[in-house]
């Protein structure tokens, strides 16, 4: 089964440092080039580092959690992708980059951990390999998810942290979804084909909630009659909720408060 993803995201800052009439301490030397990066962009450096050296470095993603990360290029003696062996902490998965791709390996392998490192550990197994091709997708699809493979259309221009999101959450949903079967059910699925990657008690809470997150997952639901956008897409407003602070926790608790439950249960916010 493949989940089809197709959005666009866009968004503005009223934030406005405050300015200083005299400064407080004195002026900072100059950076030489590779320091300024890495101060500007310190996730990027370190993807930098760990694909110069080898070695296995720390990385502080967004939210401001620091894991071990190693990424190691392999040589394929067929194919047409570059392929990168990726840990991130205890967890490993694959990235190939289709050659030819609109994409810099160093920004994708950046974006990429920084979302996975945001998923919570006992939900990362659901991803086994991300992969970025280099043309559209005939459907105009983003990215697809399936069979723990999330793969991203037109090169790097889709590979975001709200799609990425997106995206997991069809793999979280069948994992979790698989979790809850009973060793009865799980024969009854094979027998009938397996129900729509969504965790127990998903399409009730959507439906006790009365609304959809958007027009995109209305249409979704309108043309299938299950949950499975609504799930993922509400698994990727939740991150953002949970990245954007409280205030818009709570607003996202306030519409959305049945599946809140259910997203909350999964993944609790900080305290």
């Amino acid at each position: 089964l493949q989940n089809t993803a197709v959005r666009a995201f866009q968004g503005t800052s009223g934030f406005e440092p405050a300015r200083l009439t005299k400064p407080f301490f004195p002026p900072l030397p100059p950076l030489p080039p590779g320091d300024l990066g890495k101060l500007i962009n310190p996730r990027h450096a370190a993807v930098e580092e760990a694909l110069a050296t080898g070695n296995t470095v720390p990385f502080t993603n967004t939210d401001g959690k620091t894991e071990q990360v190693s990424i190691t290029p392999v040589s394929l003696p067929f194919g047409n992708s570059d392929l990168y062996v990726v840990r991130v902490g205890d967890d490993t998965f694959t990235v190939s980059i289709e050659e030819g791709s609109d994409a810099d390996a160093a920004d994708v392998l950046t974006q990429v951990i920084d979302s996975y490192s945001e998923t919570p550990e006992d939900l990362r197994g659901s991803l086994e390999h991300v992969v970025v091709k280099k043309d559209a997708d005939p459907d105009g699809a983003a990215a697809r998810a399936g069979d723990g493979t999330i793969t991203f259309y037109d090169g790097q221009a889709n590979v975001t942290a709200d799609i990425f999101h997106h995206e997991i959450g069809h793999l979280i949903g069948r994992q979790v979804e698989d979790t809850n079967d009973s060793w009865l059910s799980g024969i009854f699925e094979k027998l009938s084909g397996e129900p729509p990657p969504i965790p127990d008690g998903w399409a009730d809470a959507a439906a006790a909630d009365g609304n959809h997150l958007n027009d995109y997952t209305e249409e979704s639901f309108e043309d299938s009659g299950v949950y499975t956008e609504d799930f993922a897409e509400a698994w990727s407003e939740y991150m953002r909720a949970l990245d954007d602070g409280p205030e818009a926790l709570a607003e996202f608790e306030r519409t959305y408060p049945e599946r809140s439950e259910i997203l909350e249960d999964l993944y609790p916010p900080p305290a």
